[in-house]
């Protein structure tokens, strides 16, 4: 018996019998109205142990036959298919070819092997901001949302659906993108405005779009998908950054003309606001301050650090889990943050400040994360401490 498994990446037209073990990380069905409305076809994107990744599509008449064997994130060993160039105006994956199934194609799931990874593959805003042109190939990104707009409905196909616009912000800079369709109920004002800050986003097989003066992204209806807040270790890693823990996100807002916004670090500080410490001390009402100072001391405390959950909210630890009722009863992903209390004097008076994620992490030139490793290779713990 054959045992020999093929990688994803040496998969060519020149042989049907290829054998993968694969992980299915995207599964979607689709219509073309432009083309044949009645033709449904079910589209998955497959990635292997390697994260090398391929399309893979099953044709109307054939769906019944696969359907209920496929699960999103399962992993099943397949063989048999016809293999086809990879075209088209919106390919999810980069690989040259797809996989079309067969009657004689066999789905056989797999529990022995893991494949963790969610198959989601960050492009950077620097590598959107250098496209001149459409581009075929769809796209994951990440970022914050600062701006949030809806538009009037739109006619698609003869139908009218909801538009809204998003400005999202990563690594210093910020960039359009247009979404349409149902994906809108996720962005309604109500649910954005909910949390401490503005919200993470994550753009899931986002279009490339060429305008006049740069570019901007577009989700594919049907196809695209976005995630606020998404309990996913790439939402920490993000988000740990220094280009990002760096920068002060504020709540969504509603400004004057009825958008959502956001203030990012400068936008809050207005020089004609800056407040001596004196009258702070002597201000007892709630409020946003600038204040001019000298840091004197920073406290030595053990506390100097909390857990957050991705979307902003203090979380606690609680036997090996993370616990907050704001974001779920159980929260698998976290990241520590700095909550540093220092002592500021100014015209003679002293008060204790708390510098908290953003500040902490502009002040002292690393993320918390950052910190926690340098304390770990400057101060090492002996495994003979643990030994029983």
């Amino acid at each position: 018996m054959n045992n020999r498994v093929d990688l994803v990446e040496k998969i060519t037209p020149w042989r049907e019998s290829w054998k993968v073990h694969v992980k299915v990380v995207k599964l979607w069905y689709h219509k073309n109205p432009a083309l044949d409305p009645s033709q449904n076809l079910l589209h998955m994107v497959l990635m292997d142990e390697k994260l090398h990744k391929i399309q893979a599509t099953i044709r109307d008449k054939l769906i019944p036959n696969f359907a209920v064997s496929l699960t999103e994130g399962e992993v099943y060993l397949m063989t048999h298919f016809t293999v086809v160039p990879n075209t088209g105006l919106n390919r999810a994956v980069k690989h040259r070819f797809r996989l079309l199934f067969q009657y004689k194609t066999s789905v056989v799931s797999v529990v022995s092997i893991r494949i963790p990874h969610s198959g989601l593959c960050f492009t950077s805003i620097d590598e959107i901001d250098q496209r001149t042109k459409d581009d075929d190939f769809l796209i994951d990104f990440v970022g914050i949302i600062t701006g949030v707009r809806k538009e009037r409905d739109v006619a698609s196909y003869g139908k009218m659906i909801k538009a809204v616009v998003l400005e999202v912000f990563s690594d210093g800079k910020k960039v359009q993108c247009n979404v349409f369709g149902n994906a809108c109920d996720l962005l309604e004002y109500d649910n954005l405005q909910k949390y401490p800050r503005s919200l993470l986003i994550v753009l899931e097989s986002f279009k490339i779009k060429a305008i006049e003066g740069g570019v901007m992204l577009q989700n594919v209806m049907n196809v695209s998908r976005l995630f606020i807040n998404p309990d996913i270790p790439e939402s920490v890693e993000f988000l740990s950054r220094f280009s990002v823990a760096s920068y002060g996100f504020s709540r969504l807002v509603t400004n004057e003309l009825g958008y959502l916004v956001s203030k990012v670090d400068g936008d809050f500080f207005n020089p004609k606001e800056i407040s001596n410490i004196q009258d702070l001390c002597a201000d007892n009402g709630d409020g946003h301050y600038f204040v001019i100072g000298t840091i004197k001391e920073v406290m030595d405390e053990p506390d100097w650090w909390y857990y957050s959950c991705v979307c902003g909210h203090v979380v606690v630890e609680h036997e090996d889990l993370y616990l907050f009722d704001a974001c779920g009863s159980c929260i698998e992903h976290v990241m520590v943050k700095y909550g540093i209390r220092v002592k500021i004097h100014h015209g003679g008076c002293a008060v204790l400040f708390v510098l908290l994620d953003n500040a902490a992490t502009k002040l002292f030139g690393k993320t918390c994360s950052e910190a926690f490793l340098r304390i770990e290779e400057e101060f090492p713990v002996d495994p003979n401490v643990f030994a029983v």
